[in-house]
Order: structure tokens, then sequence, then C-alpha cells
């Protein structure tokens, strides 16, 4: 799944099981503590119940922490914000912002999914994009809510404080944003990420519940190095904004659960490091 969507990566490395580690991470500093997960958005059935350390990690906190209110997300009100926000509002269309290159290649993934690429020329990329996208993952069975909605429905049935990284109207912006200005570059990405997802996202999953990192980090710097601008907006703009938000929770006696996707937690700009850089221990589970 490139976030916000999905980040396409292969792993299966089963000899290296006996060496297990976890995609969720103790932090201490000012005689404090939180405790931060990877998440993957959407699952399969059959990949719950999670791994041990998401259940000892929330069973230890009493604030539960992501990237946005789900709920909230979902109203009827902002599905009509999102909805109106990702069509163009202007004499803009799909065939209009891409080459004609692009655009079949659109077309020929689209029939293959049945979808008829004339009814979306009014859909900015971003829209499409994540139509496609989850489309490509249902029929891997990818269809169960993922690590943070999952948890955000204990924290509400067990009446555990929830907040919240960003607004919904702020990642709104973040994935409205998403391809402006480089649009053919970006639904080429989205194409290929569709092409591979059939073979790597399964992978993927075994990766992610083994803590490996090392495939995810290499992703995620071939995205740095090809989609430059996308990166920036979706990755190191937020994970710098949200830095703010955990130095503050060692600052209270509370401990949190924080949930935020996989990909924020990797590389030199990832939240992992930048609390390291910061001074604060930060330990595997």
């Amino acid at each position: 799944m490139k976030y916000p969507f999905f980040t396409a990566v292969t792993l299966l490395l089963i000899s290296l099981s006996a060496y297990s580690q976890s995609s969720v991470w103790k932090v201490e500093g000012n005689g404090a503590e939180f405790y931060i997960g990877g998440s993957i958005h959407i699952l399969r059935a059959q990949d719950y119940p999670l791994p041990d350390e998401f259940y000892e990690a929330y069973n230890k906190c009493s604030i539960l922490t992501t990237e946005m209110d789900i709920n909230d997300a979902n109203s009827a009100q902002n599905m009509l914000k999102m909805q109106q926000s990702l069509i163009f509002q202007d004499d803009k269309t799909l065939s209009s912002v891409l080459n004609k290159e692009v655009y079949n290649k659109l077309d020929s993934i689209s029939k293959a999914m049945d979808l008829d690429i004339k009814l979306m020329d009014k859909l900015k990329p971003s829209m499409i994009s994540m139509m496609l996208t989850l489309q490509s993952l249902q029929k891997l069975g990818v269809t169960e809510r993922g690590v943070d909605s999952y948890f955000t429905g204990k924290a509400i049935s067990d009446e555990k404080t929830l907040l919240f990284l960003e607004t919904f109207d702020e990642q709104l912006s973040f994935i409205e944003s998403m391809g402006e200005g480089n649009e053919n570059e970006f639904m080429l990405y989205t194409i290929k990420d569709i092409e591979n997802n059939e073979n790597e996202f399964v992978d993927l999953i075994e990766h992610w519940k083994r803590g490996e990192q090392e495939l995810m980090l290499k992703q995620l710097q071939d995205y740095k190095q090809n989609y430059p601008d996308i990166y920036e907006t979706i990755v190191v703009d937020r994970n710098n904004a949200w830095m703010i938000h955990l130095e503050n929770y060692l600052k209270t006696p509370e401990i949190e659960f924080v949930i935020v996707g996989a990909m924020h937690l990797v590389g030199s700009e990832g939240v992992l490091n930048q609390l390291k850089q910061k001074g604060f221990k930060v330990s595997q589970l």
C-alpha cells in the first residue's frame, strides 16, 4: 500500500521465523512511555487475530491514538465532502489531464476490473487510484478492517480515550493533492502497484506480522526517488507534524498506544528514527 492506500512490498523468509520481531515499539523518555504500532489499513479475515504484541500494547494503554477519527470520516457529511473534493469541479476531465499512452493503459486495467473508464472521466486521479487499488485487493480477499479501525472499535467498547493526529479535512487535503501536476506519473505508479498486488500484498502482510522492515524500507526509498513530491507531502510532512503530539505523550503519566500506517515508522525520516534522534529510547516488543 503506497500510503494512504496500500504499500506493495515482497518478503517471505520463513527461515527467519525463529527470530521473529514485531511491528510494535515501546517509546520511553522523561519518566513516561507510550507504544506505537505500524498498521496495515485493510486486511483479510485470516489475518485475525493480530500479532500478540498489538494486544499487549493495547491492554497497557488508557489512550488510543490513530491518524484520524475513522468514525468521523465515515459520516455521511464527510463522505459527501470527500466525493465532492475528488471530482473535477471545472472543465477538466481524466482524459484531459492524462496523455494518450497513460490513458490507454488505465483503460486496459479498468476493463480487466469490469469498469468503464468513460464513466469515471470526471474523477480526479487520486479517486481513480483509490477505487482501482481497493478493487484489486478485494479480489485477493482483502476486505476486513485494518489494525487502526479494529482497535478503534475495541477502544470505544472498552471506554478508552481516543485521540487523533490529524483532522478529517487535513487528511482529505493530502489525498486530494496526490498527483496534482504529475497526473501521468501518479497514474503509472498506481497501475504498476496494482499489477504487482497479486504477487506482493500477501507477502507484505507476512513481512509486517514479523516486524521485518527491509523490503518496506526499499519500497519507501524507491517511492522517494521516483515520486519525490508525493513522498514529501504524504510521508515526510505528516511525520514531522505528528512529532509534537508524540513528544507531548512523554510529558504525561497516561500510557498511549499510537497506531499509524507502517510506512510512516521506517526510514531516516520515519517517526521511529526521529524519536531516537531526539534522545528517546525506542525498543521493539
